[in-house]
């Protein structure tokens, strides 16, 4: 056979095909292999995940955090966001984030919880509200100084009376405000009963700004506001697997004391297997501090948040010791009486 050039092309050009054919295969082999790696591990990740309740416990923890600090927000009760987790074990968490203005719940805005293993590396957003600035949320006055003991001054809030006044009293909206003394729960209960209102949360005083407690504060030698207040909500309850099977988000005479009982229950839940992740959620380093001051002094109230009629909102500036008032989001007439 006489041998050229045309026929040395035609056989390099064949094995040449015949390669990339084989290299192509090989590429793709590989590729398959690595998504069906990973595909079998990121299944059996969420199976681990939803098997031992880890994403259900951390979203838990996240809305006690909301219930416990976040005056005039609560929680959604069922699991209407997101809660999965990467291949990088980073549990990625949201829930809306409601409010009750009259009889009714809103959804105001989202809290978004990114969870990586290292706890101290989490960090929760929400896209219209942050806690530590007042100025997007009520603050309450506290009535002694936690240092001295010395009674603190009332701050007067006419202008927030005056809006009252020119609002339709076919309204319904949420008001906040302080009391010049410290209160039991059921005491401030007892002292707004006249009034067609609805108790959403009280700040509690946990013993901060003493006892190594943290507490930045703002206002002036006479009038204290903590930075980040804690509070008395409504209560959820929690099966063994943290599905949520009962919650109520009113403080009233039949849920007061389960709302204490179930808050001193949940932090010593928190305290005793996930100490870290908890103060991390919750933004302080004095967990064990605040429970054990409450164990000790019992739930001090010295203000609320509370929704209801235009109408019936006014008539708090009849209690003796309110002040610090604030008036929150108003809405249309939805007030049904119970």
């Amino acid at each position: 056979m006489e041998w050229n050039d045309d026929k040395a092309k035609a056989i390099v050009q064949k094995h040449k095909k015949r390669f990339s054919w084989k290299l192509s295969f090989n590429v793709i082999r590989v590729l398959l292999g690595i998504f069906l790696v990973y595909a079998v591990y990121m299944i059996s990740v969420s199976i681990i995940y939803e098997a031992t309740n880890v994403g259900k416990r951390t979203e838990f923890y996240q809305k006690l955090a909301v219930d416990w600090t976040y005056p005039g927000y609560i929680s959604t009760n069922s699991r209407s966001g997101t809660n999965e987790i990467t291949p990088f074990l980073t549990q990625k968490i949201d829930f809306p984030l409601l409010k009750i203005i009259g009889k009714e719940e809103f959804a105001i805005t989202k809290v978004s919880l990114n969870k990586p293993l290292i706890d101290a590396y989490s960090t929760t957003t929400v896209n219209e509200y942050f806690p530590y600035n007042s100025d997007k949320g009520f603050n309450f006055s506290l009535p002694y100084n936690p240092v001295t003991n010395e009674k603190l001054d009332e701050t007067q809030t006419p202008n927030v009376w005056n809006q009252l006044e020119q609002i339709h009293e076919g309204n319904v909206a949420q008001l906040a405000f302080s009391i010049n003394d410290y209160y039991s729960p059921e005491e401030l209960l007892e002292l707004v009963s006249p009034y067609q209102i609805d108790v959403l949360w009280m700040p509690i005083y946990m013993g901060e700004l003493k006892n190594s407690i943290e507490g930045g504060w703002s206002g002036s030698e006479n009038d204290i506001s903590l930075a980040k207040p804690w509070g008395l909500s409504g209560f959820k309850k929690v099966d063994a697997d943290f599905n949520i099977n009962y919650s109520t988000s009113i403080l009233n005479n039949h849920s007061v004391k389960e709302s204490q009982s179930a808050m001193l229950r949940n932090m010593k839940m928190m305290l005793d297997k996930d100490k870290n992740l908890a103060e991390t959620l919750l933004g302080t380093a004095y967990l064990q501090e605040r429970y054990d001051y409450l164990q000790k002094e019992g739930f001090q109230a010295y203000g609320a948040v509370v929704t209801g009629p235009v109408k019936e909102l006014r008539k708090l500036k009849e209690l003796e010791g309110i002040h610090s008032v604030q008036l929150g989001e108003i809405k249309p007439w939805n007030w049904i009486e119970e």
